[in-house]
C-alpha cells in the first residue's frame, strides 16, 4: 500500500512531555491556585469556612488569655510572698483564677470542635465538587484537544492531587489559622499590658513572615514541577499496568521499571532542591522568635528596674506571651509544606480547567431538529489533524450517504476511513468543506442531539465496569432513561439477542447482573464486540456507524450478527468500514477510498464488473471453496457451537468475595499492623537513610531540649524578679541563655528541615519504584480482581507513596520533638517538685493521651475505608476520559458524572458521620491541658501557701507542665497525617506479601524449554479462580516444530485462554502444557517468553518512539539491536515504507495506547515487535484483523517466510480463515475441547463446523 497515504493519518503523540506548550508548563504555582479553590464552595461551605475562621481564632487567642490570668497570679504571688496578702485571701484570689482556667477550658472545647469540624465537612464538600467539576471540565473538552495536551493521569489528579488540595483547604488550614490567631492573639495580649516591652519583641515578627513568604514563593514552584513529574509518571504506569499481558508477554518489566523509575529520578532531583529551603525556613523562623525571646526578658528587666514597669506579672504576661508566640511555630511551621503541596497540586488541576472548550458536547447551543431522516453528505471535506496541519488526510472529498442505505467503506489501512467517522461524530472540525446532515451544517446542529441520532461500534469495542446490562443501558436514550426498570431491561433484551449476544449472556453466573472488569476485560473479544452492538442499537438510531463492528467474532456469529445488522439497518443510514469485504457485499453503495479521496463507488456487482480496485481486494480473500461442496444448514449448528462456558465467562470475578490486598490462597486476611510497628518497619529497611534520619534524631533532641530548658530559666527569671533585690547579671546571663537556646534552633531546625526533606524525597521515589514494581510483577489474575483495575492502581501509585511520606518525613520529626519534649518535661516537673508533678502529670496525661488515641483510631478506620472509596471513583472517572470517544459517540458524559458525583456523595455522608464523633476526642485533646493548669493552680498555690514549695518550684512545674501539654495537643493535631501513612505502610507490607506464582525462582532461572522438539498440551482442565464452570475440559493437542499450527472455532470457545496458558498467564487446572518433555511449570518463565512471541487482537503500543516498541520485543541483553536488524522486522511486518516516510521515521512518537497510528498501523508495528524477537514459537491472537487485504497478504506472506527461514512452529488464532487455510494442522475448538483437526482441504472434505465457518465467510465465486 501507499506509504505517503498511510503518513497521513498520523495523529501526534497525545502525552509527551514536550507536548504540553511552554507559558503552561512554565507558569509558577502560587498560593493563588489554592484560593481558587473555593470557587466551588457554596453557601453552606462559605458559612462553615467563615465559621470555622471566628472559632479558629478564637481557639488560638485562648492560650493567649490564659496568660493575663497567669500575669495577675504571678502578681498576687509577689505580693504575697512580699508579705502583703494572707494565705487565705491568697487561696481565695487563687479560686477565682482556676475558675477562669475552666471558663477557658470550656471555651477552648467547643470553639476547637466547631472550628476543626467545621472546616474539614468543608473541605470534603468543596473538593467532592472540585473532583466532579474536574471531571466534567475534561468529558466536556473537545477531544482534539487531547491529541496535543498532557493531562497526566486522571486517577492521580483526582486522588493524591485533589487530597493535597483538601489538606490544604481543611485540615492544614484550620492548624494554619489557630496558630496564626495564638501567634497574634499574644501579641495582642502582651501590647494591651504593656505596649513598649510589647512593641520592642514585636521586631522580630515582620522578619519572620518576610522569611515564611520568601520561603513559600520559592517552594511553590518547586513544588509544582515535583507534582508534574509524578503526575506524568502516573500516567506512564497506568498505561503500562492497563496492559499488563503484552509487558509480561515480552518480559518487558525490567525496562518499564527504568522507565518510570525516569520520571521519578527527575521529580526526586527537583525535590532535593526544596531542602536548602526548608533548612533556612524552619531554621531562620525559630530563631527569630527565640531570639526574641532573650529580647523581651532582657528589656523588660531593664524596664522593670527602671520603674517603667511596676508590676512583676506585667513583665512576665508579655514574657509568657513572647514564649506563646514561639511555642505557636511549632503548629505553624510543619502547615508551610502543606500549603506549597496544595499549591502545586491546584496549579495542576487549573492548568487543565483553565482551557476553555470550544466544542462542548453538554452545552444547549445549536439547533435541535424536530425530526433526523439520516441523509448525509460530505461536501468537498479537506482535512488536517490540528497536531500535523500541514499534512491532509481527506483532500476534497465529496460523498452522498443516503438516507436508510447502507454505505461501506473500503480501502487500504491509512486511508482516511476512520478520519470520516470522526467528523460525523465532530470529534474533530473538517479544514475546508462541510459536512451536512438532512441539508444541515453539522457545525450548526447542537452537539449532544448530532450524536444522539448516531450509534458507533469501533474496531476495538469499549466496554466499561459494571454489570452486561448497565454496559448496554449506556446505549439509552434520555426517553428510555426514564423508563421503567422492567421495560429497560426488556429493551436490553432485546438488544443483546439482535446482537447475537444473548445466550453467552445467559450462561454468565448472574446472567445481565454479572460485574464486567475494567474495559470489559472479563469477556472475549467477540463477546465485547457483541455487547458493544447491542448497546449500539438498542436506542433504535437513525445513523449506524460500524467501524470494522465484526472483526472480533467468529463465521457463524459474524453471519448472525451480519442478518441481525442487516435487519436493524433497514429503513436506517448506515456507514460500515470494513477490511472483511464478506461483511459488505449487500452493501447499497461501496465506496473505495484512496489517499483521503474517492478512486471508485457502486455496488458488490458493479465494483466486480470493474474488475479493478475493489476487485483485487476481493481475489485476494476469496477462500476459493470448490463447487461441487455441500454443506449443512448452520442453524441446526448454531446452539452448540457458541458454547460460552468460556474464558470470558469464567473470567468474571466478584467483588464481593475479594479484599482489596487478597493473598493469593483468598484465605488469609490482610494485615493490620499498627502506627508504631509500620514506622519501625519502615526505619529498619531505610539502612541507606539511617544516618540522615540519626542526624534529624539528634537535632530532634536539643530542640525539644528548648522546652524544658525555658521553663528552667524562666522559674529562675521568676526568682531574680521576685527578689528584694533583683541581680542584673543573673537577669542578663538568664536572657543570654535564651539567646543560646535560640541558637542552637537556629542549627537544630536546619538540620531537620534539610535532612526531613532529603529523606522524605528518597522514601517517595523508592516507594513509588517499589510499588510500581511489584504491581507489574503480579501474576495476571491480580489485575482481574475488580479493586485492581488500572486506575486503581495509578491512584494508590500515588497516594500511598506520598502517605509514606509522612512516617519519616517532616511530620515525624515534628512529632518526635514532641514527644521528647512531653517526656523530658514531665521529667523535669516530677523531678523539682513530685507532689504537684504527679497531680498534674498523672492527672492530665491520661486524659490528653486517650483523647488523642481515640481520634487517631476514628481517623484511621475512617481513612482506610476512605481510600477505598476515592480509588473506586477514580477507577471510574479514569475509565471514562481514557475512552472518551466511546463516552462521545454515546453521548453518556451525563451518566458518567452523576455515577461519579453519586460515589462521590455517599464518601462524603460517611465521613462527616465519622468525623463529627472523631472531632469530640480532637477537641477534648487541644483543650484538656486548662483543667490540668486549673488543677496545678489550685494545688501549687496550696503548696505554697503552706511553704512546702518555692516560687520556683511551682514556676518550674508549672511551665514544665505548660510545654508538656501544649507538646501533647501538637502532637495529636500532627498525627492525623501518620494515621493515612499507616494506611499507606499496611498496604505496602501486605502486597509484600502477595508474591506471584509465575516467577523466576533460583530452581528454574537456569532452565530453559526446548522448542526444537514438540509442544504439546495433555489434557488439560482450566478454570478461573473464583469460578465453578471449567473454560477447557480435557483439551490435547500437538504442535510440532516449524509447523503452522491453526486455532478457530466459535467466540468464546476457550481459543484465547488457550493463548494465556501457552504464554504462562496463568497455569492450568489440571493437566500439562511440555516443550519438549518439560512441564512449563518447571521452567524459567522469563527464558520461556523470550523464546516467543505474540501478536494480540488489539494491539498494545506505549508511549514512546516506534524504535522503543519495536525494541521491545528484544530481551534486556539485545535492547541496543542494529538498525539493520529493526529495518528486517518492520520490512517483515509491511510497515517499513511507511515510517520511513514519516519525518522523523523510526523516532516518531507513538502517542499514549499507541494513538499516533491507525489500528492497521499499530498492528503492524506490534507485528514487527513480535518478528524482531526471531522466536521459536509465535502466537497470533487474531494478528491481522485490523489489517486491509493487501497489507494482510504481505504480512501473511512475511511470517510464512519468517517461519521457514528461522523454523519457529506459530500458533494462530483467527476468525478471518483466508489467513490460515495454508496452516499445516487447523484445530476447530468447540466448549473447550477439540471438536475437529487436519488440513484445510481435510476439514473441508468433513463437511462438518470448520466447512460450515468457511462457507459463512467465501465471497461471490464469480468475482
Amino acid at each position: 500500500m501507499d506509504a505517503e497515504n498511510e503518513k497521513k493519518i498520523l495523529v501526534e503523540d497525545t502525552t509527551t512531555t514536550d507536548s504540553t506548550p511552554k507559558d503552561e508548563a512554565e507558569k509558577p504555582a502560587g498560593l493563588g491556585d489554592l484560593w481558587r479553590v473555593y470557587r466551588f464552595a457554596d453557601r453552606l461551605d462559605w458559612f462553615l469556612n467563615i465559621t470555622s475562621l471566628i472559632c479558629s481564632i478564637a481557639s488560638g487567642a485562648a492560650m493567649p488569655l490564659m496568660t493575663i490570668v497567669f500575669g495577675q497570679f504571678t502578681g498576687r504571688f509577689s505580693d504575697f510572698a512580699g508579705g502583703s496578702v494572707d494565705p487565705d485571701d491568697f487561696k481565695d484570689d487563687v479560686n477565682q483564677f482556676v475558675l477562669w482556667f475552666i471558663y477557658l477550658f470550656v471555651g477552648k472545647f467547643v470553639l476547637a470542635y466547631v472550628a476543626t469540624t467545621a472546616v474539614t465537612i468543608s473541605g470534603i464538600r468543596t473538593t467532592r465538587v472540585l473532583r466532579q467539576r474536574f471531571l466534567e471540565h475534561l468529558l466536556r473538552t473537545e477531544i482534539w484537544y487531547f491529541d496535543t495536551a498532557n493531562v497526566g493521569s486522571p486517577a492521580t489528579q483526582m486522588t493524591t492531587n485533589v487530597t493535597r488540595i483538601n489538606q490544604g483547604i481543611a485540615e492544614k488550614l484550620s492548624l494554619l489559622v489557630q496558630g496564626l490567631a495564638m501567634f497574634f492573639s499574644s501579641f495582642v495580649v502582651a501590647i494591651s499590658v504593656q505596649w513598649k516591652l510589647a512593641l520592642i519583641t514585636l521586631t522580630v515578627v515582620p522578619l519572620f513572615f518576610l522569611i515564611i513568604g520568601i520561603g513559600m514563593a520559592i517552594d511553590a514552584p518547586i513544588e509544582a514541577k515535583v507534582t508534574g513529574s509524578y503526575s506524568q509518571g502516573n500516567a506512564f504506569a497506568q498505561e503500562v499496568l492497563a496492559s499488563i499481558r503484552t509487558v509480561h508477554a515480552f518480559w518487558a518489566q525490567g525496562r518499564m521499571k527504568v522507565r518510570y523509575d525516569k520520571y521519578l529520578d527527575e521529580a526526586h532531583q527537583y525535590g532535593k532542591k526544596k531542602s536548602i529551603v526548608y533548612g533556612i525556613m524552619s531554621s531562620s523562623t525559630y530563631f527569630c522568635m527565640y531570639g526574641g525571646n532573650a529580647l523581651a526578658f532582657w528589656q523588660g528587666f531593664r524596664m522593670y528596674q527602671s520603674g517603667e514597669i511596676d508590676s512583676v506579672g506585667t513583665v512576665f504576661t508579655v514574657v509568657l506571651s513572647v514564649l506563646l508566640a514561639s511555642s505557636s511555630i511549632g503548629l505553624l511551621y510543619p502547615q508551610v509544606p502543606a500549603l506549597a503541596n496544595g499549591a502545586a497540586a491546584a496549579s495542576e488541576l487549573f492548568k487543565i480547567f483553565d482551557k476553555p472548550s470550544s466544542l462542548d458536547p453538554l452545552s444547549n447551543e445549536g439547533k435541535v431538529p424536530s425530526t433526523c431522516q439520516g441523509q448525509l453528505q460530505v461536501d468537498d471535506i479537506s482535512f488536517s489533524y490540528p497536531s500535523r496541519p500541514d499534512t491532509q488526510v481527506l483532500k476534497n472529498l465529496t460523498l452522498n450517504i443516503p438516507a436508510g442505505k447502507t454505505t461501506a467503506f473500503v480501502g487500504a489501512s491509512g486511508s482516511g476511513k476512520s478520519t470520516i467517522i470522526g467528523l460525523l461524530e465532530r470529534w474533530y472540525i473538517p479544514s475546508s468543506g462541510r459536512l451536512l446532515l438532512d441539508g444541515m451544517d453539522v457545525s450548526m446542529l447542537n452537539v449532544k442531539w448530532l450524536r444522539s441520532q448516531m450509534a458507533l461500534v469501533q474496531q476495538e469495542p469499549v466496554l466499561f465496569r459494571g454489570t452486561v446490562f448497565e454496559n448496554v443501558a449506556k446505549g439509552f436514550t434520555e426517553a428510555q432513561k426514564a423508563l421503567a426498570l422492567d421495560e429497560q431491561r426488556r429493551l436490553v433484551q432485546e438488544a443483546c439477542e439482535a446482537a447475537y449476544a444473548h445466550e453467552f449472556i445467559l450462561k454468565l453466573e448472574q446472567g445481565y447482573d454479572t460485574y464486567l472488569g475494567e474495559r470489559g476485560g472479563t469477556l472475549s473479544g467477540g463477546q465485547k464486540q457483541r455487547v458493544a452492538i447491542a448497546r449500539s442499537v438498542v436506542s433504535n438510531p437513525k445513523i449506524l456507524l460500524l467501524d470494522e463492528a465484526t472483526s472480533a467474532l467468529d463465521p457463524t456469529a459474524e453471519r448472525i450478527v451480519q442478518k441481525a445488522l442487516s435487519h436493524v439497518s433497514q429503513e436506517r443510514t448506515t456507514v460500515v468500514i470494513a477490511h472483511r469485504l464478506s461483511t459488505i457485499k449487500d452493501a447499497d453503495n461501496i465506496v473505495v477510498i484512496s489517499a483521503g479521496q474517492v478512486v471508485e463507488q457502486g455496488t458488490h456487482e458493479e465494483l466486480i464488473t470493474l474488475d479493478a480496485h475493489y476487485a483485487r481486494l476481493i481475489k485476494a480473500q476469496n477462500l476459493a471453496i470448490p463447487e461441487n461442496d455441500t454443506h449443512n444448514d448452520l442453524s441446526a449448528k448454531e446452539g452448540p457451537m457458541v458454547t460460552d462456558s468460556d474464558d470470558a465467562v469464567e473470567r468474571v470475578m466478584t467483588a464481593q468475595t475479594e479484599k482489596s490486598v487478597a493473598l493469593k490462597d483468598g484465605k488469609s486476611k490482610p494485615k493490620d499492623r499498627s502506627l508504631l510497628t509500620s514506622i519501625f518497619l519502615i526505619l529498619k529497611e531505610q539502612k541507606s537513610l539511617l544516618p540522615a534520619i540519626c542526624v534529624s534524631a539528634a537535632a530532634c533532641s536539643i530542640a525539644a531540649a528548648t522546652w524544658p530548658g525555658q521553663a528552667i530559666l524562666f522559674s529562675r527569671l521568676v526568682t531574680t524578679f521576685s527578689s528584694s533585690e533583683p541581680s542584673a547579671s543573673d537577669a542578663n546571663f538568664y536572657s543570654l541563655m535564651f539567646f543560646v537556646i535560640a541558637l542552637g534552633n537556629l542549627i537544630a531546625y536546619f538540620v531537620i528541615g534539610y535532612l526531613s526533606n532529603i529523606v522524605a524525597q528518597s522514601m517517595s521515589h523508592q516507594y513509588r519504584l517499589e510499588l510500581f514494581s511489584r504491581m507489574v510483577d503480579m501474576d495476571i489474575d491480580f489485575f482481574d480482581r475488580t479493586e485492581n483495575s488500572s486506575g486503581a492502581l495509578a491512584s494508590i501509585l500515588s497516594s500511598v507513596p506520598s502517605s509514606l511520606q509522612e512516617l519519616l518525613g517532616l511530620n515525624i520529626f515534628v512529632v518526635l520533638i514532641m514527644i521528647v519534649n512531653l517526656t523530658a518535661s514531665s521529667a523535669l516537673t516530677l523531678g523539682y517538685g513530685w507532689k504537684l508533678a504527679l497531680v498534674m502529670v498523672f492527672a492530665g496525661l491520661p486524659l490528653v493521651t486517650g483523647s488523642g488515641y481515640v481520634k487517631i483510631r476514628l481517623e484511621s478506620r475512617l481513612h482506610d475505608s476512605n481510600e477505598v472509596r476515592f480509588r473506586e471513583s477514580a477507577s471510574l472517572a479514569s475509565e471514562a476520559v481514557s475512552a472518551l470517544r466511546t463516552v462521545a459517540s454515546l453521548t453518556a458524559e451525563s451518566d458518567f458524572i452523576h455515577e461519579y458525583s453519586e460515589t462521590l456523595s455517599s464518601i462524603v455522608i460517611k465521613s462527616i458521620k465519622s468525623l463529627s464523633v472523631a472531632m469530640v476526642a480532637y477537641a477534648f485533646s487541644q483543650s484538656v491541658e486548662f483543667l490540668v493548669m486549673a488543677l496545678g493552680f489550685w494545688y501549687g498555690s496550696r503548696l505554697m501557701a503552706s511553704g512546702e514549695y518555692t516560687a520556683e518550684q511551682f514556676f518550674l512545674i508549672f511551665m514544665g507542665v505548660l510545654f508538656a501539654g501544649q507538646a501533647a495537643a501538637q502532637l495529636f493535631a500532627n498525627l492525623g497525617s501518620l494515621t493515612r501513612a499507616k494506611g499507606a505502610a499496611n498496604y505496602l507490607f501486605n502486597l509484600r506479601e502477595e508474591n506471584p506464582m509465575i516467577r523466576e525462582t533460583d530452581d528454574n532461572k537456569d532452565e530453559g524449554p526446548d522448542f526444537d522438539r514438540t509442544v504439546g498440551i495433555h489434557n488439560v482442565y482450566f478454570k478461573y479462580k473464583s469460578r465453578s464452570t471449567r473454560v477447557l475440559s480435557g483439551l490435547s493437542m500437538d504442535i510440532n516444530p516449524s509447523q503452522f499450527v491453526a486455532v478457530v472455532g466459535p467466540s468464546g470457545c476457550g481459543k484465547s485462554t488457550l493463548i494465556s496458558l501457552l504464554e504462562r498467564y496463568y497455569d492450568p487446572t489440571s493437566g500439562m502444557i511440555c516443550a519438549g518433555q518439560q512441564d512449563i511449570k518447571n521452567i524459567s518463565p522469563r527464558l520461556y517468553r523470550n523464546e516467543m512471541s505474540i501478536v494480540q487482537q488489539e494491539p498494545v503500543l506505549y508511549e514512546g518512539s516506534v524504535r522503543e516498541n519495536i525494541l521491545m520485543g528484544l530481551d534486556g541483553d539485545s535492547a541496543d539491536a542494529s538498525d539493520e536488524r529493526l529495518n528486517e522486522a518492520a520490512r517483515q511486518a509491511n510497515v517499513l515504507d511507511f515510517v520511513s516516510s514519516l519525518p522523523e521515521g523510526f523516532n516518531t512518537h507513538c502517542g499514549a495506547r499507541g494513538s499516533a497510528f491507525s489500528g492497521g498501523q499499530r498492528q503492524r508495528i506490534a507485528i514487527a515487535r513480535a518478528l524482531i524477537r526471531k522466536p521459536k514459537l509465535l502466537l497470533l491472537d487474531e494478528a491481522t484483523s485490523a489489517l486491509d487485504s493487501h497489507s494482510e497478504r504481505l504480512v501473511q506472506e512475511a511470517l510464512e517466510k519468517s517461519r521457514k527461514e528461522s523454523g519457529c512452529s506459530v500458533i494462530a488464532v483467527a476468525h478471518r480463515l483466508s489467513t490460515i487455510r495454508n496452516a499445516d494442522v487447523i484445530f476447530v475448538l468447540v466448549g473447550g475441547k477439540v471438536a475437529e483437526v487436519g488440513t484445510h482441504e481435510e476439514l473441508q472434505a468433513m463437511g462438518g463446523v470448520y466447512a460450515d465457518m468457511c462457507q459463512a465467510q467465501s465471497l461471490d465465486r464469480e468475482a
